[in-house]
């Protein structure tokens, strides 16, 4: 009977250290909210989850290889100042990407631009006081808190078209951002030129999201109501969408009033 006992005490210390082990391997939370980091008092994590516009047509659509432009588009302004989050870039920020990951549809040698682009319109909003530079690639797909700023195309649930995973310390200094592109949507890319606003049909565009996803890196947060629709930093995203590229003077206002 003592062996017995001995023998089911030591399974249960066995399976209770395998729990600990599993919950500090646990994924990373994929729900809107702000969290603590175990191990570390002074850091918080933030998850933006960026979703379809719940008001739109976003059926997927049948298949095509090549999906064709629609021009002409509005690209309306708003004075709506979005708020801050709680977080300011420290002065210098290099962020990492991950070609192997982009679907062929928006091509992996563009992703350099598309990012360069995206972060170009915030760079000019803070006038210039963040150095925001691009390192070396990764092949990263998941985020993890690991000192890179990863800007990959991965697994993310539900409707969540990107995420974007936010760590900062108490005091509102950011850290590290992870942006993770949903892999599961239909993309494209329509390089934007000097001419008529154009969009692929029925597909969302990269900069387009990526655009909004900066903007939670340079400290905005996400509005949701209609005086807010035209913004950047509106909460939904649309296919056939690229009116994010450029920012309002609300998104303007936000940034200048965080630096």
């Amino acid at each position: 009977m003592k062996k017995l006992f001995l023998l089911l005490a030591l399974i249960s210390v066995f399976l209770t250290g395998q729990v600990v082990v599993a919950k500090q391997d646990a994924p990373l939370p994929e729900q809107e909210g702000i969290y603590d980091v175990p191990g570390n008092k002074n850091l918080k994590l933030r998850v933006f989850v960026y979703r379809e516009h719940p008001d739109r047509n976003n059926a997927k659509p049948a298949p095509s290889a090549t999906p064709s432009p629609a021009c002409g588009l509005t690209d309306p302004d708003t004075t709506s100042t979005v708020a801050g989050a709680g977080w300011i870039m420290p002065s210098s920020w290099e962020y990492r990407l991950n070609p192997s990951s982009v679907p062929a549809s928006v091509g992996s040698t563009n992703l350099p631009t598309i990012a360069s682009n995206s972060f170009a319109v915030w760079s000019s909003a803070q006038n210039n006081a963040v150095s925001i530079t691009r390192g070396t690639d990764t092949t990263k797909t998941k985020a993890q808190y690991d000192g890179q700023n990863i800007v990959t195309w991965g697994r993310a649930s539900g409707s969540a078209l990107a995420v974007s995973y936010i760590w900062y310390t108490n005091t509102g200094t950011l850290v590290e951002v992870d942006t993770i592109m949903n892999s599961k949507f239909s993309w494209a890319w329509y390089n934007p030129v000097s001419g008529p606003v154009c969009a692929y049909q029925n597909v969302y565009d990269a900069q387009n999201i990526m655009t909004h996803e900066f903007g939670h890196t340079v400290g905005l947060d996400d509005h949701y109501t209609d005086a807010y629709m035209n913004a950047t930093m509106y909460g939904y995203g649309s296919k056939t969408e690229v009116k994010k590229n450029t920012l309002t003077t609300g998104d303007i206002a936000g940034v200048q009033a965080i630096y």
